[in-house]
């Protein structure tokens, strides 16, 4: 059986989950959400990504190191504003032509008053 290791950048997590499991050469960061204070999708879209990263860095990866992404949207009506500064991140963050694989769907409900947008990720180390 593979070595499972676990991450948490040191932020208190909100249920019984941990932010980053290393399962060989991947990293499986749990659904990452916007820091409080956050209120517009522009804001949450950046600070759920920001999230994700500092979780790859803390398991020894990085966001160029991505292969998959889900986006999970209060309204998919946001989605044209979320994908702007998604590109923008992962091209600030040297991916250029080969983005990873996404998915995006709209929910009913997120688990914070206020959430907008909750974010995972699967890269490799």
């Amino acid at each position: 059986m593979a070595n499972i290791e676990y991450f948490n950048p040191g932020t208190p997590v909100a249920g019984p989950y941990t932010p980053g499991v290393k399962v060989g050469n991947l990293i499986f960061v749990s659904g990452q959400g916007p820091a409080a204070g956050t209120t517009d999708i522009k804001e949450q879209t950046l600070s759920a990504l920001e999230n994700v990263k500092k979780i790859l860095e803390v398991a020894g990866s990085k966001v160029s190191k991505i292969v998959k992404v889900s986006v999970f949207l209060k309204n998919i009506k946001d989605f044209g504003k979320m994908n702007r500064i998604y590109r923008t991140f992962f091209e600030n963050n040297g991916v250029n032509e080969r983005f990873p694989a996404r998915t995006t769907v709209e929910i009913a409900n997120l688990p914070a008053a206020g959430m907008l947008i909750e974010i995972d990720a699967i890269a490799e180390i």
